[in-house]
């Protein structure tokens, strides 16, 4: 109840930023040219989609009001939806999403379900942030995604959301991994290996592993953790001997073993796990 509260509080707040932005717009009217049947209506439509949303969103909902059981009435819908999106903006493509999420609710059967719900995961992974900022929308486009994968599994969309799932979890390990390389120059240490270990564990699509290793060795080399220390510099050795924190962890492993044998006995720290 309250996750639905929330989300009609969102989608009114885009309404009202979407009305604010259009006052002092000339007021849209219907051309007589511009009705006639309901097939002539949409397709008069899509013709305003990009050039003039709102005019276009006017006939879609009149196809909606004079020609309800008509097969343009659910395709309206969509192209309500459509106008929206293409509009881009935050406010916009909140609305849009939620006029997919409704055409795939009430037709869950239809044949644009499948473009329907696909757009509801689009709505998302437009407004998604960049590394280094908050990433909510990342996750809600993953989870959008992947609903439409387990709802139909043998579709192009299908194969397609799951390259934007992979792209989209490629951003998180970026993100994460930016987060714990920040902890470990603050020398919060601790806090950069709980990071750290959240792109190995999580996020195999991120490409730069051996920088994961490397500062995770660093990092336990800060802790005094020789051994785990050790352990992550000669991953780097071992999987990526071509880089150059290979060249900086076969300096630090020399380093760090002759620390080892002169430190006292030490219990690993316990690292606890942070949440996303």
């Amino acid at each position: 109840m309250l996750k639905k509260i929330l989300i009609i509080s969102v989608i009114s707040f885009a309404i009202l930023i979407s009305m604010a932005n259009c006052k002092g717009k000339k007021e849209v009217k219907i051309d007589p040219g511009d009705m006639g049947s309901g097939e002539l209506m949409y397709k008069r439509a899509n013709t305003f989609i990009k050039k003039n949303s709102e005019k276009a969103r006017l006939l879609f909902k009149e196809i909606i009001q004079l020609y309800p059981e008509s097969i343009y009435a659910k395709k309206a819908k969509i192209g309500i939806a459509d106008s929206y999106f293409k509009q881009k903006d935050a406010a916009s493509l909140i609305i849009a999403y939620a006029e997919y999420q409704e055409y795939v609710n009430y037709y869950p059967d239809s044949p644009d379900a499948i473009y329907a719900k696909s757009q509801t995961g689009m709505c998302y992974y437009k407004m998604k942030y960049k590394p280094g900022r908050d990433q909510a929308y990342t996750f809600k486009a993953i989870d959008a995604f992947e609903s439409l994968i387990k709802a139909y599994p043998d579709t192009e969309e299908a194969k397609k959301a799951k390259e934007l799932v992979k792209e989209c979890k490629k951003g998180l390990g970026i993100h994460y991994y930016k987060i714990g390389r920040s902890n470990y120059l603050l020398k919060a240490y601790n806090g950069a290996i709980i990071r750290f270990k959240q792109v190995m564990d999580n996020y195999p699509e991120f490409e730069e592993n051996e920088k994961v290793f490397y500062y995770t060795g660093m990092s336990y080399a800060k802790l005094r953790e020789y051994d785990t220390a050790v352990s992550f510099f000669q991953k780097v050795l071992k999987s990526y001997a071509k880089s150059k924190f290979a060249k900086k962890s076969k300096k630090m492993l020399k380093k760090v073993v002759k620390l080892r044998k002169s430190a006292p006995p030490r219990k690993p720290r316990k690292i606890k796990k942070d949440k996303e």
